[in-house]
């Protein structure tokens, strides 16, 4: 079983500019922000379209670190690149 490093808010989003997801329009009042796929990623139907982050969160809990690993694997990524991107 692979080990899931551990990683904040600013890694995460480093991550998925890299992967080239774009940050949906900035939203105020909220530390929530949404990342739209790559537009080259096809979506199923019935699944979400987009990375939710929460920011300014300077280590997430493993649990949700497991969590966003899987969630950007559905859009087809592979773990190896991700982890990868979230070391840089």
């Amino acid at each position: 079983m692979a080990v899931t490093p551990k990683y904040g808010s600013r890694e995460l989003v480093h991550c998925l500019e890299s992967l080239g997801f774009s940050l949906r329009r900035k939203q105020t009042g909220t530390s929530h922000v949404k990342y739209d796929p790559p537009s080259h990623v096809k979506v199923n139907p019935g699944e979400r379209s987009f990375v939710i982050v929460q920011l300014n969160i300077k280590t997430y809990d493993s649990n949700a670190c497991s969590r966003w690993i899987n969630q950007i694997k559905g859009f087809g990524f592979s773990r190896e690149e991700i982890i990868q991107k979230l070391a840089k």
